[in-house]
């Protein structure tokens, strides 16, 4: 639950900065994009290291 709030403040956020133009639109989303490939990245390692603890 904290994981989707957390999205929804950042996500809010950057719509607001884009709405005053303080941070182009192309921005936001690059910014979104990385966010994304980090979390997956990070949630797939979890699964790695969840599987070896478990096999061992």
């Amino acid at each position: 639950m904290g994981k989707i709030l957390v999205t929804i403040a950042f996500a809010g956020a950057g719509f607001w900065l884009g709405s005053y133009h303080l941070i182009p639109l192309w921005a936001i989303l690059l910014l979104l994009a990385m966010g994304t490939g980090l979390w997956l990245a990070a949630e797939w390692m979890e699964r790695q290291e969840g599987n070896d603890d478990d096999q061992g």
